[in-house]
Formats: structure tokens, sequence, C-alpha cells
């Protein structure tokens, strides 16, 4: 059974891939498609946020981090995970991003992990005290708005780059009595949620492990 993973990066993303793998029933084979991929440097410096805009943050195939706008990006985006279908002849695509894109109906399966995350913290988890690490720190007003909690704490720190350590975010969530915390980027990996797990008490939810189990669920 063939899977798409796309990424608004550049694949393959052996960071995210390799980490899911392992939760994936065996007969479900994974093909890699970016939206970047066949864009040149000055093509993808284009896409970067203009002043006031969203930002989103991804990684290229070399590990670094680049950050593109969400409107630039959008109608890309759209016509890309569409083109897929098509192009590599998969029967589901997930995408290897947790932001809240547009509603948009497609003819086959696109698993967005933002509507099982947000599931599980309405639903699984039902709290009022939410923390949220983000990868810049130019996201903090979107992440609020975006998980419309009672309470949401936002931590900054990117899972491409160095950034302040686990320790000082989970100092926060503990003095904040934070009820569960999104890990709220598909960079994040394992060994993070590890990290922090080991200093803070309460539930992590990291994202690429919930995609993996979302695919699971249509074949």
């Amino acid at each position: 059974m063939k899977v798409g993973l796309f990424t608004i990066g550049q694949s393959p993303r052996e960071d995210v891939v390799s980490e899911m793998t392992p939760f994936l029933l065996p007969h479900i084979e994974i093909v890699e498609e970016g939206l970047l991929n066949n864009l040149t440097s000055e093509e993808i410096q284009l896409l970067k946020p203009d002043f006031g805009e969203t930002p989103l943050a991804t990684r290229l195939r070399d590990g670094s981090q680049v950050q593109l706008g969400e409107k630039k990006i959008s109608p890309l985006f759209y016509e890309a995970v569409d083109r897929m279908r098509t192009k590599v002849n998969v029967r589901a695509v997930g995408i290897l991003c947790t932001h809240k894109f547009l509603e948009t109906r497609f003819s086959f399966p696109v698993i967005f992990p933002f509507d099982y995350l947000q599931f599980l913290i309405s639903k699984i988890f039902p709290i009022q005290r939410l923390g949220i690490v983000i990868p810049l720190e130019n996201q903090v007003e979107m992440a609020i708005a975006k998980w419309e909690k009672e309470k949401v704490i936002v931590e900054a720190k990117s899972p491409y780059t160095e950034g302040k350590p686990w320790v000082e975010i989970a100092e926060k969530f503990n003095q904040e009595n934070v009820e569960a915390v999104i890990m709220d980027c598909i960079g994040y990996k394992m060994k993070d949620k590890e990290d922090l797990q080991r200093l803070f008490s309460a539930p992590i939810i990291l994202p690429r492990t919930i995609l993996a189990q979302a695919i699971n669920q249509l074949y």
C-alpha cells in the first residue's frame, strides 16, 4: 500500500521518516515529496514571509532551517499535494507539517496532523492549560490563536537549530501548571520528547508518531 509523505520543505526527510517507519504497518510503502524540491535557492528566498506574514519553519535537504510565508506557499501547497496523487500513484498523503491549513476537500485521503492533535487535546485530554513548543519566536501569537484554550503557554525552540535548554522550558510549564504539551512541529524528534519528559510529568504529544498511527488506521 503506497502512501505519500509531503513536506513543505525538501525531501527526503530522513529525520522524520526514519522515526515514523517503525510505527507503520509492514505493508505500507512510503513515497516522499517536497514543496521546495525543484526550486533554486533564489526561488526559495522569494517564498520567505513578508513583514507581518505568518511564518512557517521547515527543513531543506542539507539540514538547514528555512522560513516560508504562509500566504506565498498556500497555492503551491494545495496544487502539489493534489498532483502527488497521480505523479507517484499514492493511495493517501500524510502532511509533514502541523500548521492549521485552510480546509480544502481533496478527492483522496489527505492527513493533516493538526486535525488529530486538536482531537486529542479536546476529546482525549480535555484540558484548559496547554503547553506548546514551536520552532520560531514569531509564531507565538499564531500558536495561541490556533489552539484556542483557556490558557496557552508557548515556548520557542527550533528542532533544527540550537535554542534554549529543555530544562528552561520544563520549568516554565511546571510553573504554569500545564496539563499537556504539544510539540507543534513535525521536526521534533523522539529524543526531544524524551528530554522534555524527563523534566515534566504531564503528557507530551509528538506529531510524527500521531501521523504514523493515523496512516495505519486508513489501511
